[in-house]
């Protein structure tokens, strides 16, 4: 009879609670073995584009924090070389071979454009929707002489390139990420405040997407460093820097954008367990594959990151817990050492669209 009434009370607790769906039964079951901030970021975390094009086909594939789904679209097996451009409300720009490039979007599966002749001897610097105009663009820039370089933009409505209105600047926006002998243009800044924002060195290039001018900014802090490079958390611009000598992380804010104000918000511990998150292969002590870290995205309160030969973690900039994302094995996995960012890669993906 207690056995009875104990098993009648339990299926009684369970519909209460739970009730007859299954998806629910699965989240609250879920909800007993995950501490609740990680249920939400599950949920709330952006997707992650995976690009990856080296000497077969340009693949794509979208993460969305619980699986990840190859996206296999018509064209894609026939471009053998491709580099990733940049991506803007779910479209992706990959620049081809003999000045062109193609725009897709993952999720449609559908080749949007392909754009040819180039500006020659360009190089795509940023990709991005005008917010009057109501269309996506892109800008390119060439140089023209030492220390002098031209930029042409692609209006997608119609079809054509132009100069922009101040064509003419002192500096392009490069890295020399994974590249340390090349200089390579950085196609894909940050975007706030209807600007485009590259970090180079101690210096913050931008480029005024309405008035077509650039200018220069400094960067938060100078210092040695492993790693640098902007993003954008919460539509504010976000500087990341790991310096020389410590595993740690500084993310700067811009507080005030109009005073250019800074505020070092979070400093992120990267001393991580190596035996609980270990590094493939025979890598260099942990202080000499700092310069390995990427960040993906900046959200809410998580930090996305990529570590080469160690995988892509979730870092909860509140609680400062790390939470390791699993990804199916894939080719890239064996050429992620020297062309990563370049042929292959990690992208924070937003599918919402403008206009």
């Amino acid at each position: 009879m207690v056995l009875e009434c104990y098993n009648w009370l339990l299926h009684l607790f369970n519909q209460i609670i739970i009730g007859d769906n299954f998806d629910d039964k699965k989240k609250w079951r879920l909800s007993l073995t995950l501490p609740s901030w990680s249920m939400h970021q599950i949920e709330d975390r952006p997707r992650i584009l995976r690009y990856f094009c080296y000497g077969n086909s340009l693949r794509i594939s979208i993460i969305d924090g619980k699986s990840e789904k190859e996206c296999k679209m018509m064209g894609l097996e026939s471009i053998w070389t491709a580099y990733f451009a940049g991506c803007c409300n779910g479209l992706a720009l990959f620049e081809l071979p003999g000045f062109s490039c193609i725009v897709v979007n993952p999720l449609s599966k559908k080749s949007i454009e392909t754009i040819s002749d180039t500006f020659l001897g360009g190089r795509t610097c940023g990709f991005f929707f005008h917010p009057v105009a109501k269309e996506y663009r892109i800008l390119n820039v060439r140089k023209v002489e030492t220390d002098e370089y031209e930029y042409q933009i692609y209006l997608f409505g119609a079809k054509k390139w132009r100069k922009i209105a101040n064509p003419y600047f002192s500096r392009r926006p490069t890295h020399y990420r994974n590249k340390p002998n090349k200089e390579i243009v950085d196609g894909n800044p940050a975007i706030v405040n209807d600007a485009l924002h590259w970090c180079m060195n101690e210096i913050i290039m931008v480029f005024d997407i309405i008035k077509e001018e650039f200018s220069v900014r400094p960067a938060p802090e100078r210092s040695y460093y492993w790693m640098r490079n902007l993003y954008v958390k919460d539509d504010q611009l976000c500087f990341c820097r790991v310096i020389h000598g410590e595993p740690l992380m500084d993310i700067w804010i811009l507080e005030d954008y109009e005073n250019w104000s800074w505020v070092r918000k979070y400093v992120v511990n990267l001393d991580w367990d190596m035996n609980k998150y270990p590094v493939e292969k025979n890598y260099f002590p942990l202080v000499w594959i700092m310069g390995n870290i990427r960040v993906i995205s900046i959200r809410n309160k998580e930090l996305v990151l990529f570590w080469k030969r160690r995988g892509i973690f979730s870092y909860h900039l509140e609680f400062n817990t790390v939470e390791k994302l699993h990804l199916r094995k894939s080719k890239m996995d064996d050429i992620i050492d020297t062309n990563y960012d370049w042929t292959c890669g990690f992208e924070a993906y937003n599918e919402t669209t403008s206009g």
